[in-house]
């Protein structure tokens, strides 16, 4: 049903201009031109990002090194895609990796190392049957690419976590924009003592107003699940069901000058949910409200984010934005408020070439916080990250 309407409407409508690449996001949509074409593609984005905060929410780190993803990609068809390859991260200074599946800095699991990089075969399907409308299945278009708030999305997991994988649809028009998507992110043997991992998401937004035109005004919906489980392991963690959710307005003034360009706002209210736990959490149900300004001037963007939650637990967020510590155990703070400004520079160079830098500051005046059920009252929590990117993604033609 969902294809049939996506076609219908794809008669009635143009589309929306389609994603362009960027730093940490992949333009999507296939060019009929290419049909036949067997192109090499060398994806890589080197990065230092430091990140300085206190340690009663979390504790700080830095991440120096680089990613890479070789791959061929080659266009069977007008409106096919296929993408094989290897996906390859490596920190500077370290050269064992644990090997299981990333999700973040990863814990150290000695038993069973990888030597040099941590490495993953790469492989994505793709199919455009209209021009609105991308199936892909394998290595899907994820991080960034889902344009999450970062209270949900924490955008260093780009750097981090690895590439999503699973099965995802995309459609873009004039109206409406839907990213809806799988990331299976643990597969499990029969009798197996881990539990099957999964992530479903779904982004997307109505367009009331035209996205290009001088004003813009829609109403973004988001969520994420996250799914530990399984029928056939033999795990004894249980099953944990838990999902993040936002909706709300956004509005927004393209300029489209060469030196102010953007100007918008959204306004947003989240939610958290315990959908299905065998063992007891800290929060069953929480709510947040948020809201961003952002002012978009030539290769700079401005933000500033202020961010209200009470028993909230974020999946995949900055652990700033959550109501839980995750660097003392059974620490948690019922009512939060943050304060997100930040600047990020991306320059464009040539085709594939971006330089990008960023810097950010967390700011959350004093609060409650609960070691188990005793009250600790806190100092002002101020955090800051700072980060220096370089992607450089040529793709070499072998087969015209």
């Amino acid at each position: 049903m969902l294809f049939f309407a996506c076609c219908l409407l794809s008669q009635a409508l143009p589309a929306q201009t389609p994603a362009r690449e960027s730093l940490f996001a992949d333009a999507y949509t296939i060019d009929a031109r290419k049909c036949g074409k067997l192109n090499l593609c060398i994806d890589n984005i080197s990065f230092f990002n430091n990140l300085e905060t206190g340690g009663d929410v979390q504790k700080g780190y830095t991440l120096p090194g680089f990613r890479i993803y070789p791959r061929l990609t080659y266009y069977p068809a007008s409106m096919i895609k296929l993408e094989a390859g290897v996906s390859l991260l490596r920190y500077w200074g370290a050269d064992k990796y644990p090997n299981y599946v990333y999700l973040d800095i990863a814990e150290w699991k000695a038993p069973d190392y990888q030597a040099g990089f941590h490495l993953q075969p790469f492989f994505r399907a793709q199919i455009q049957p209209v021009p609105q409308l991308n199936i892909v299945l394998g290595h899907i278009y994820g991080g960034s690419n889902h344009g999450l708030i970062e209270p949900l999305y924490n955008p260093e997991l780009n750097l981090t976590a690895d590439p999503e994988m699973g099965a995802q649809i995309i459609y873009n028009s004039r109206i409406a924009h839907l990213d809806a998507w799988v990331n299976w992110e643990n597969f499990i043997f029969r009798n197996e003592m881990n539990s099957e991992v999964m992530t479903t998401g779904v982004s997307a937004g109505l367009h009331i107003t035209n996205p290009q035109s001088f004003f813009y005004l829609g109403i973004p919906v988001q969520v994420l699940a996250n799914h530990h489980g399984g029928e056939i392991d033999i795990s004894t963690k249980g099953v944990i069901s838990l999902i993040n959710g936002a909706t709300g307005l956004q509005f927004g003034f393209n300029f489209n000058k060469s030196g102010f360009k953007y100007l918008g706002l959204s306004l947003m209210g989240a939610g958290y949910k315990n959908l299905h736990s065998e063992k007891p959490l800290l929060f069953e149900q929480g709510w947040a409200a948020c809201s961003k300004l952002n002012i978009r001037f030539g290769d700079f963007d401005l933000k500033a984010i202020f961010w209200r939650s009470g028993n909230f637990i974020n999946l995949f967020g900055s652990p700033v934005f959550g109501n839980v510590s995750t660097s003392k155990e059974n620490w948690n703070f019922p009512r939060i408020t943050v304060f997100n400004p930040g600047i990020q520079y991306e320059r464009k160079f040539g085709a594939g070439l971006y330089l990008g830098a960023n810097f950010e500051c967390f700011i959350a005046p004093g609060f409650t916080m609960y070691q188990e059920q005793d009250p600790i009252k806190t100092e002002k929590y101020f955090g800051t990250s700072a980060g220096l990117f370089l992607r450089i993604n040529p793709s070499i033609v072998l087969k015209k």
